[in-house]
């Protein structure tokens, strides 16, 4: 008997555990939607700022209208305020949740005891920021979220409204990070917030996007890659091409007060956002600024690794750990570098942190708790070369690895890629499933997929089961709906989903559209066959998706 089983994603949430906060000032990406080259649209991030605002302005003036009771049901059952991913949610000033779409496990528990930016309560940066409706960004669920929020009185009560997204998108999270940090600066001062900058493992850190700030001298007065540049003059800091970086991010705040940048940075293209800031206390204005490199792939990433494993074949081991720690050498490229480890866990190479050579790492642990290296190191072993996705750095950390045999000895080398879209990260997601069911049986991947605190949550994406007749197996955390029949399925549109999701991926995979929430969602589905211990063979459709 030959049995065909769809596998894709869809949203589910939990809580948040680090908050960011900015005031919202109107300001968006620079571009919209954007199409790659086979067709495939990218999210657009504009409508959802403007979108999520919309929502929480509406939510406002339904709760003035109507009893809370009222308005949170109507939060939670009326498709009218869900737009794709957005929904609203409703939280008392004590942190106590009331409502949170339709995620109603989440009702009656609190965040009072969730961490904000400067350590103090996430509660009170909601109730803060959204005194004035602005943005509030933070980690949650493996992603990094952005929602507006604003504060509602009624009856003497005060409730807060949130509506959010998880962008994925380098640019968008670079500029939130500056205007995180404005704000931050503008409420606590220049000393708390150039200290938070500066160090290396804390809130104004997303992935491989770090901040920098400097006066209008040129000086230095923090840094979150290179602590020891602080009080450096480095105002004629030039690119490879000649290119002044610091000189013109001064210019630009100093003329336009904001603005973006572009320049070569460690033979690797950045892209800068710069905001000017004035300390309220002593006039004095700074320049604070955090970039992304636009042109990292994993593509890249993998054939990085494979090149390092060449050179490692090629020159031994001796020449070849040491200019993999090279942080100027031919192996530090942007924000990518090489690690190398034995089979026991010591750290051998690192062009990213060259501090970790010598030191053994087997119990070093990611935002979650897990030991990414001893997985990472046990997952190459396995299968000699593995794609993982673990939380560094307070982003989604994707490490391909391989386990190398040379002259000199046995290796494990990889490096770490920091999905910056929605394309990419669900293109990974799919990728790590389709690994992770080839090893385990079916029933142990579909375990691992449900779990609330699965690694398969990331953000807005979570996996989706059905088998080949439409019955939903697997729905995320969610299992209300396990063994229901979808096969009938249609969108919004009259187009089919379920059916067409598993043609799809039966007949090669690839991407489809369709309408649901009132958005346009888009999944990405591979198929993989299985020989099962019984003989059997199984073909399952893997995938993910994300509403544009």
């Amino acid at each position: 008997m030959k049995m065909r089983v769809a596998l894709w994603c869809v949203i589910s949430l939990s809580w948040p555990y680090l908050a960011r906060a900015a005031e919202d000032r109107g300001d968006v990406v620079d571009g919209r939607a954007i199409e790659t080259g086979d067709g495939v649209s990218e999210v657009d991030i504009n409508r959802k700022v403007a979108s999520s605002k919309q929502l929480v302005l509406n939510a406002v003036k339904h709760l003035q209208k109507v009893s809370v009771e009222r308005a949170c049901n109507d939060f939670i059952r009326n498709g009218l305020w869900r737009e794709g991913e957005l929904f609203i949610s409703v939280f008392t000033s004590d942190g106590i949740c009331l409502a949170n779409g339709d995620d109603n496990e989440r009702i009656w528990k609190s965040i009072k005891g969730l961490k904000g930016v400067g350590g103090g309560p996430l509660i009170t940066e909601m109730l803060n920021v959204g005194a004035k409706g602005g943005r509030v960004s933070y980690v949650w669920n493996n992603g990094f979220r952005s929602s507006y929020v604003k504060t509602v009185v009624k009856n003497g009560v005060t409730y807060v409204i949130d509506c959010g997204f998880f962008p994925e998108n380098a640019e968008f999270a670079t500029k939130q990070l500056v205007k995180t940090a404005i704000a931050y600066f503008i409420q606590n001062g220049k000393e708390a917030t150039f200290a938070l900058i500066s160090n290396p493992n804390g809130p104004f850190v997303k992935g491989d996007i770090y901040m920098f700030a400097y006066n209008f001298k040129g000086v230095a007065v923090a840094h979150g890659n290179n602590a020891a540049l602080v009080g450096q003059n480095l105002i004629d800091l030039v690119d490879s091409r000649g290119t002044p970086i610091i000189k013109n991010l001064i210019d630009i705040a100093k003329k336009k007060g904001k603005g973006w940048l572009d320049y070569i940075w460690k033979k690797e293209p950045k892209r800068s956002y710069v905001e000017k800031v004035v300390d309220p206390r002593t006039k004095v204005p700074y320049v604070i600024s955090a970039g992304y490199y636009p042109k990292v792939t994993l593509p890249r990433v993998e054939n990085f690794v494979k090149r390092a494993i060449g050179f490692l074949k090629s020159n031994g081991a001796k020449a070849s750990l040491s200019e993999f720690s090279n942080i100027v050498g031919q192996f530090s490229v942007g924000g990518i570098g090489i690690m190398v480890f034995d089979y026991n866990g010591k750290c051998l190479a690192n062009g990213i942190n060259p501090a970790y050579v010598g030191q053994n790492l087997l119990k070093l642990q990611d935002d979650q708790g897990r030991f990414f290296v001893k997985d990472m190191i046990a997952a190459a072993r396995k299968t000699d070369k593995a794609l993982l996705s673990f939380s560094l750095a307070n982003a989604t950390a994707v490490i391909y690895v391989e386990n190398v045999e040379t002259p000199d000895g046995k290796f494990i080398i990889g490096s770490i890629y920091y999905p910056s879209s929605k394309i990419s990260s669900t293109q990974t997601l799919v990728n790590r499933a389709e690994e992770f069911l080839r090893e385990r049986d079916p029933e142990a991947a579909f375990d691992a997929f449900s779990g609330r605190t699965s690694s398969y949550i990331k953000g807005d994406l979570s996996i989706f089961v059905y088998g080949e007749d439409g019955t939903r197996l697997v729905n995320g955390p969610n299992k209300s709906q396990i063994w229901e029949n979808y096969l009938k399925l249609t969108d919004q549109q009259g187009k089919s989903i379920v059916s067409d999701i598993i043609s799809l991926g039966i007949n090669g995979g690839g991407w489809a559209q369709y309408q649901v929430r009132n958005a346009r969602r888009r999944v990405y589905v591979k198929a993989v066959e299985k020989k099962l211990k019984n003989g059997e063979v199984k073909t399952f459709v893997l995938g993910s998706g994300y509403f544009l």
